[in-house]
C-alpha cells in the first residue's frame, strides 16, 4: 500500500522548524553572496531583514493563499505546537507565524521538494533582497 503523504510530513512540528530555520537562513545568505558584492557586516544587516520573526510572519501572510493542503496543514500543526521561547524582538503571534514558516522550509527540504522551495524562495523572498 503506497502511502498518502511523505515521511516529512509526520515529522513534530517543531522538529521540521528546527530544519527550516537553518534551511531558510542558508538560501537568504546564498542569495546575497551571488547577487552582492557588499562586505560580510552588510550582508549579514541584509540578510538580518528577512532572517527575523517579524518579517517571516509577514512572509507567511504572503503565501498562504498559494499554499496546498497538506502544507496548510504542516503550518496548522506547526501553530498547535507551543514553543516554549519567543525571539527578544518579536510578539508571540509573529514567533509563532515564523515558527511555522520554518516548518513549511523543512517540510520541503526533507520532501526533498527543492522546485516548491525555490519558486516560494524566488517568488517572495528574493523582493525582499
Amino acid at each position: 500500500m503506497e502511502e498518502k503523504f511523505h515521511k516529512a510530513y509526520y515529522k513534530n512540528p517543531l522538529a521540521l522548524a528546527f530544519l527550516g530555520d537553518s534551511i531558510f537562513g542558508l538560501l537568504v545568505k546564498k542569495h546575497l553572496v551571488e547577487n552582492s558584492d557588499i562586505l560580510p557586516n552588510a550582508l549579514n544587516r541584509a540578510a538580518n531583514q528577512v532572517v527575523c520573526a517579524k518579517a517571516q510572519a509577514v512572509l507567511l501572510d504572503e503565501i498562504k493563499g498559494e499554499l496546498t493542503d497538506d502544507e496548510l496543514d504542516i503550518i496548522t500543526r506547526a501553530r498547535n505546537h507551543s514553543p516554549h521561547s519567543k525571539a527578544k524582538n518579536s510578539t508571540v503571534e509573529e514567533y509563532n507565524k515564523a515558527t511555522q514558516l520554518e516548518a513549511l522550509f523543512g517540510y520541503w527540504f526533507l520532501k526533498e521538494d527543492y522546485a516548491r522551495l525555490e519558486k516560494i524562495f524566488k517568488k517572495y523572498v528574493v523582493e525582499k533582497l
